[in-house]
């Protein structure tokens, strides 16, 4: 402890960025992003730090901004944290990073998640009815706040009044009344350092809150509009976690389904026209085109679930003249060729690519480049078609990105690993969509050995009443 002490601040600052276990990923857990700007995420991280900020005055000193950077609010820590953290001025200050969330995604043992949601599901509604009291007089105080993300996908549901009248039932005004409070104090905080959000909610029809909304005169959309927030973000995730298609849980949300309300979604995107970093996630029914892509040129683009013209993805990536880094996981296309897009890509600075399952829309104008049996050739781990032509520009890129950076780190760039590491996550891909054809296939022959069942037993009875 006594050489560490006497190390220069700036290498002790280099070794509390380590002081974790690192982390546990899930074997299928398909890509792992990298971390966030000023993200604090790693096993027994924070119990760490914690640890090394009461040891002595120095590590305290250390500690405390690189500690209290990443404030997260959770059920578990209730809404106290948020309020004593607003309040403590040399605190607050330190914050650029503001995550609230249901339950805290963990590193390692992801079973007891879904567990905990479970579990503390009263506890829990009761956290979010005082969020969206407490959020006005709380968010406004962290005037150096960067980083804003809600994370709110798993929100519970309260369910009181008559199942007979679904109207009378109280979820649906509670829910509203959630996320238009958490709008209203993004949008009147006036965070004026803010440049990025994440807007991570469970339904398409929950971002129409986060839109202006003149009808409602509480709001004073005039004097703050949400234009005035959007315009100034660099950063943009917006993530659309959940379906109320049969199975998925929250099927009594049937009145708000995806594929009506998408369009909440593909509103906002034109708010944000000076982002350079965008990430969107959603249903395999968001439908982006080229009116809600035409004033972005962006730096680093992350698509998953969802669907996209052709020609829009094509011109987004031409008018991204910057474009360095892509991610692109089960995407399909409306209409147009995959070789389009990915030749346009091969003529940009790019420097970092990754794409999985990708394909075409099976009721797109493009689906006759769709094959018969998907998921069948190992090619279709990277785009599932029935033309060499995509294959061939998809390794275009790869030869594009190593291109590149032999340009930007000449001698220092080691393309043997580079080479060797992509076809590690190809295999990888490859076993992740081996095992979940298998799984398919097992549950179609139990769906249909079922039905073979009820069929018999049907046969069975029918026969035994006519005797």
């Amino acid at each position: 402890m006594a050489t560490l002490t006497r190390l220069p601040p700036e290498v002790l600052q280099q070794i509390l960025l380590h002081v974790h276990d690192g982390f546990q990923r899930h074997p299928l857990g398909g890509y792992h992003p990298p971390l966030g700007r000023y993200e604090l995420k790693a096993m027994n991280y924070r119990a760490n730090l914690s640890s090394l900020r009461s040891v002595n005055w120095l590590f305290h000193q250390l500690v405390t901004p690189l500690l209290f950077q990443h404030a997260l609010i959770s059920g578990g820590s209730g809404v106290k944290r948020l309020q004593q953290l607003s309040k403590n001025a040399s605190l607050r200050r330190l914050v650029r990073r503001l995550e609230i969330c249901v339950e805290v995604r963990p590193v390692t043992g992801f079973d007891a998640y879904s567990a905990n949601l479970k579990m503390n599901e009263d506890k829990n509604l009761s956290y979010l009815g005082r969020l969206a009291i407490v959020i006005h007089s709380t968010l406004p105080r962290f005037s150096d706040l960067e980083i804003l993300k809600l994370d709110l996908v798993d929100i519970p549901y309260q369910f009181q009044g008559d199942y007979d009248d679904l109207s009378s039932l109280s979820w649906e005004q509670d829910t509203a009344n959630l996320f238009e409070s958490l709008a209203t104090a993004m949008r009147t905080s006036q965070l004026d350092k803010l440049d990025e959000v994440d807007l991570s909610l469970p339904l398409a029809y929950d971002f129409g809150h986060f839109l202006n909304n003149d009808t409602d005169d509480s709001h004073d959309t005039k004097r703050y509009p949400i234009e005035a927030l959007f315009q100034r973000l660099k950063y943009l995730r917006l993530h659309c976690g959940q379906s109320t298609d049969d199975g998925e849980g929250i099927e009594f949300r049937h009145r708000q389904p995806n594929e009506e309300y998408n369009k909440y979604i593909r509103q906002l995107l034109p708010l944000a026209p000076n982002i350079h970093s965008l990430t969107l996630e959603g249903s395999d029914r968001l439908m982006l085109d080229k009116s809600e892509l035409a004033p972005l040129r962006l730096r680093t683009l992350n698509l998953e679930s969802l669907s996209i013209a052709g020609n829009a993805f094509t011109v987004l990536i031409q008018q991204s003249t910057a474009l360095n880094d892509v991610i692109l996981r089960g995407v399909y296309l409306e209409s147009g060729m995959w070789k389009e897009i990915l030749l346009a890509m091969s003529q940009s600075p790019i420097t970092s690519f990754y794409i999985e399952t990708c394909g075409y829309q099976m009721e797109g104008e493009s689906a006759h480049f769709r094959p018969l049996d998907p998921g069948s050739r190992p090619s279709d781990s990277y785009i599932e078609t029935t033309e060499t032509d995509d294959l061939d520009a998809c390794e275009a890129v790869f030869t594009r990105l190593r291109e590149n950076k032999r340009q930007i780190y000449g001698s220092n760039y080691d393309e043997a690993a580079d080479i060797e590491r992509r076809i590690v996550e190809l295999r990888e891909t490859e076993i992740k969509l081996e095992m979940l054809n298998e799984y398919l296939r097992g549950r179609f022959a139990a769906e249909v050995s079922e039905d073979d069942s009820s069929d018999a037993e049907i046969t069975d009875t029918e026969a035994s009443d006519s005797e």
